[in-house]
């Protein structure tokens, strides 16, 4: 199994006896989170190189190692789309005295079709011919200038070749809920949490999901965010970083339309 090195991008004060893990989504970088990040440190929480494959079981294998010397387990772990996913199964991969009290999927890939060759080529096509941070601004109207640079930084550093090895893990049912989502016996002591974007709007997680959840994992708290798009870490920050710190039923004062506690 290959190495691989992971960059950490650290907000706060390292020694900090609260902690939260953030993990971003596909072609993006950890500097996507500042927005949530800066609010957690304000409420007291404290570039790899390419490294293939891509698959589900070797990066979660690889997260985990990474934090199997922490002397301060992380309080919180949190995803947004593709980094949901991760983070999911990553749960599941820590022993009992490293899983967190919370777990927030913020539009987690569970289930959602696989890509379509003409989305697949769009997103390796950005990464070779990267739009100017006024088209990203302009495609994005809600975004600020900094998450338009940020982009710009995410599609040239990205290996092309994670898009390709991602779609075909979700071809083989690799994001799914049976594969991803934790045991009820395995997550006693944690409050589970999936946030959807507002169906109205797009979501990857859309509201029939709750029927599924309801059935399958009674255990899992649902919600959505009125009027958020995908990037709800980005439109969303403050919902986002409330639902982190203080669990799903406060967070409806927020935005949250909460579909079962």
């Amino acid at each position: 199994m290959p190495n691989l090195d992971f960059s950490n991008q650290t907000w706060g004060n390292p020694s900090s006896q609260k902690r939260a893990l953030l993990l971003h989504g596909l072609m993006g970088t950890g500097a996507v989170w500042f927005k949530v990040a800066e609010i957690l440190v304000a409420q007291g929480h404290g570039w790899a190189p390419h490294s293939r494959p891509y698959d589900v079981q070797t990066v979660t294998k690889h997260l985990a190692d990474h934090l199997s010397n922490q002397d301060v387990p992380y309080e919180v772990i949190a995803g947004v789309s593709f980094g949901s996913s991760f983070a999911a199964s990553l749960f599941s991969a820590l022993p009992e005295d490293q899983k967190p009290k919370r777990l927030v999927l913020a539009e987690p890939i569970l289930d959602y079709p696989p890509f379509t060759k003409e989305a697949l080529d769009g997103m390796i096509n950005f990464t070779k011919d990267i739009p100017t941070e006024e088209s990203i601004l302009k495609a994005n109207p809600s975004w600020i200038r900094a998450e338009a640079v940020l982009r710009r930084l995410s599609l040239s550093l990205i290996d092309p070749e994670v898009i390709v090895q991602l779609s075909d893990a979700m071809v083989k049912g690799e994001f799914s809920h049976s594969n991803l989502l934790p045991s009820q016996s395995s997550s006693t002591d944690t409050e589970i949490i999936i946030l959807a974007a507002d169906p109205s709007v797009k979501t990857v997680y859309p509201p029939e999901n709750a029927q599924r959840l309801e059935d399958e994992y009674p255990y899992v708290k649902f919600g959505w965010v009125q009027g958020a798009t995908h990037d709800m870490h980005k439109t969303d920050a403050g919902v986002l970083a409330s639902t982190i710190m203080k669990g799903l039923a406060e967070a409806q004062t927020d935005g949250v339309i909460v579909l079962r506690h």
